[in-house]
């Protein structure tokens, strides 16, 4: 497969497009003369003047390399393609090559990429800004499922009393998502799979947007179901195994041959040829019993490309367990000692955990920064985990939505750990919930107080 073309700023009659765009705007607007001067020029050129782009691709050892085109190249071109090739050797290695691009997580755009570009003008619209950007967006597409897990996070949200969000509502979110930013768009539930037109909403995904990505029980992931997601478009999908132990598994589910079934699921995806990973949990006892290597080595002897490993987070049933259920810091140290570990052994599926990309060490808390959560009813939260609600996309665009979350005092900052294990959040906006909810709850309803902020936080702006 040969290099691809991407572009990255681009002028036409309506002003400056591409990934660059949002990051150069107020510069642009300084110079009206020029921009409408290259605004006449791009008549000239179908699709708008290519001010900038980047021809990238796999050389013949297999290595990313990236040339600057465009009016721009001269000028900027060459430490813009620096910087997008020495952020592509700061990942490491990768995974798996596929068709001619390197995949690193089964969270992150292929390399190269038209979404992998759009991944480049978000982080230097931050830079330039200060502004936070959504890269992901979890979209809840139903509350319905075949388990009843005493942990679900999403339980708490199910209402009989709503209506869920129609197909053409959530195709209407989808294309909102990308237009916000987003790269990596997670449909999860509920059990996703029991949407009659979760293909078609998975279709919807515009891949030079976003990655459509995928969370389920594995419980109706049959051959067939497999191969139509992965004609679908489906970029990666996570089983959530809970232990690697069938009887605590079946036990914490509460449904009988759930494990069984779950990495029969695992296997056809596989062999549909879908990236595939499995999810699973970490609390103090299962890490000081050795649970958690256990399943790093369930995740080898299976297959799958990817672990991710979770903090336990007291929400859904645990909400009110506050600290009781929380790993300590030595605990999230030797998480992040194991994942150094593995990731260093061939032969192992990559281990993320959460304790390092939401930690010190990773990129803080993703909530309200680079993350927001769609409820099924359309409530939008900071993240899936935290029942709190900004507003509904029926009442509301997802940017007005947006704009509301990251200027609220609880999110205007960044926080370098997961605020939903952080006392003090945790006493100032979760603990004055009423047990009865609504869930998520209205976060215009938490008055606002002065209050010392949390460790390690930046301003947003």
């Amino acid at each position: 497969m040969g290099p691809s073309n991407f572009r990255l700023l681009v002028v036409d009659r309506t002003g400056l497009r591409g990934p660059l765009a949002p990051a150069l705007r107020d510069e642009a607007e300084k110079r009206p003369r020029a921009m409408r001067a290259l605004a006449a020029l791009s008549r000239l050129a179908p699709g708008g003047l290519n001010l900038l782009g980047l021809e990238a691709g796999l050389d013949d050892r297999g290595e990313f390399f990236a040339k600057s085109r465009g009016l721009l190249a001269p000028v900027m071109g060459r430490k813009i393609a620096d910087a997008v090739a020495a952020a592509v050797r700061k990942r490491g290695q990768p995974l798996l090559e596929r068709d001619g691009r390197l995949i690193y997580s089964l969270y992150q755009p292929p390399v190269p990429s038209a979404a992998a570009m759009k991944v480049l003008g978000s982080r230097l619209v931050k830079e330039r800004t200060g502004r936070p950007w959504p890269a992901t967006a979890t979209l809840q597409v139903t509350t319905h499922c075949q388990m009843h897990c005493y942990h679900c996070s999403a339980a708490r949200h199910r209402d009989l009393a709503r209506r869920e969000l129609s197909t053409e509502e959530l195709k209407s979110l989808i294309r909102q998502t990308e237009a916000l930013g987003v790269v990596n768009i997670v449909l999860t539930g509920g059990e996703p799979l029991l949407r009659k037109d979760i293909y078609e909403l998975i279709a919807h995904v515009n891949p030079d947007e976003a990655n459509a990505m995928m969370f389920t029980n594995g419980l109706l992931l049959t051959q067939e179901n497999a191969r139509r997601l992965k004609d679908a478009g489906l970029f990666s999908v996570y089983v959530s195994i809970d232990s690697s132990d069938p009887a605590t598994h079946d036990r914490l589910r509460r449904v009988p041959r759930g494990w069984e079934r779950a990495l029969a699921g695992v296997e056809r995806a596989l062999h549909a040829g879908l990236l595939c990973g499995i999810s699973t949990y970490a609390d103090p006892q299962r890490l000081r019993r050795g649970e958690v290597m256990e399943m790093v080595e369930l995740a080898r002897r299976v297959g799958v490309h990817e672990l991710t490993i979770f903090d336990l987070v007291p929400t859904g049933a645990l909400l009110r367990e506050g600290e009781r259920a929380l790993l300590t810091e030595r605990d999230k140290q030797e998480l992040c000692r194991l994942e150094d570990e593995i990731n260093a052994r061939p032969g192992y599926p990559l281990v993320v955990t959460q304790a390092h990309v939401n930690g010190p060490t990773g990129s803080g808390c993703f909530a309200g920064w680079h993350q927001f959560y769609a409820t099924a009813y359309g409530d939008i939260t900071p993240c899936d985990f935290t029942p709190l609600s900004f507003g509904n996309i029926r009442e509301n665009d997802l940017a007005t939505i947006w704009r509301r979350l990251i200027g609220h005092p609880a999110y205007c900052t960044h926080s370098n750990h997961c605020r939903m294990q952080d006392a003090t959040f945790r006493q100032r906006w979760i603990a004055p919930i009423p047990a009865a909810g609504p869930f998520p709850y209205p976060a215009e309803r938490l008055t606002p107080e002065p209050r010392a902020p949390l460790a390690s936080q930046r301003p947003a702006v």
